[in-house]
C-alpha cells in the first residue's frame, strides 16, 4: 500500500530495502557517497544532486522525473534542464517506450478495423453492380428500393472510417 504524500527519502529507502540493498551498495551503484545517501534517506538533504537522483532512479528502476519532484524541483527544472535527456531514469524511458508501443498497437488495430469496413463495402458494392450489370442472371430483378438500402447500408459501414484517428485518448509523451 503506497502512502499519499511518501517523501523522498520514504521512497528510496521503502525500495532499497524491498529490493534487500543496503545503504553502501546503493550509494555504489550510483556513484555517490554513502553518507549523501543517509542523508537523503534521512530527509536532511531536501534538494539532492540531479546526477545523485539519476544515479538513484536507475539503481533502484525508478523514474527520475518522481524523484525530482519529491525533491522539490519546479517545472522548468524538470523539462528545460541543461540537457533534457538527462532528466530521464531507465524507468522514464521504458515508461515512454511502452506508451508508444501501446499507441503503436492501438493504431494498427484501427487501421484493420477500418481495412474490414472498406472490404465489406467492397463486397456490397461488387454484389450490387453485378446485379445490376447481369440482371438476367438473377431471379429478381433489383428494385431502386433494394439499391437505396445497400448504398445506405455502404453509407452506414464507412461512417466510422471518417472519423479521425482520437490520438488524445492514448498517453504518449
Amino acid at each position: 500500500m503506497k502512502k499519499e504524500n511518501i517523501t523522498l527519502g520514504e521512497l528510496i529507502k521503502n525500495k532499497r530495502e524491498s529490493l534487500n540493498i543496503s545503504q553502501r551498495q546503493l550509494a555504489k551503484m550510483a556513484n555517490m557517497d554513502c553518507a549523501e545517501l543517509s542523508r537523503i534517506e534521512a530527509g536532511k538533504r531536501k534538494k539532492p544532486n540531479v546526477l545523485f537522483l539519476q544515479g538513484i532512479a536507475n539503481a533502484l528502476n525508478l523514474s527520475l522525473v518522481e524523484l525530482m519532484k519529491l525533491a522539490g524541483y519546479n517545472d522548468v527544472d524538470l523539462i528545460w534542464g541543461k540537457n533534457k535527456e538527462d532528466n530521464r531514469s531507465n524507468k522514464d524511458y521504458d515508461t515512454i517506450v511502452n506508451n508508444y508501443k501501446n499507441f503503436y498497437f492501438d493504431v494498427l488495430e484501427d487501421i484493420e478495423i477500418r481495412r474490414k469496413n472498406a472490404l465489406e463495402c467492397k463486397d456490397i458494392l461488387s454484389d450490387l453492380i453485378d446485379r445490376i450489370d447481369n440482371p438476367d442472371f438473377y431471379k429478381d430483378k433489383l428494385t431502386m428500393q433494394e439499391i437505396s438500402n445497400k448504398l445506405k447500408e455502404i453509407s452506414r459501414t464507412m461512417r466510422p472510417n471518417l472519423n479521425k484517428f482520437d490520438k488524445s485518448k492514448y498517453k504518449v509523451q
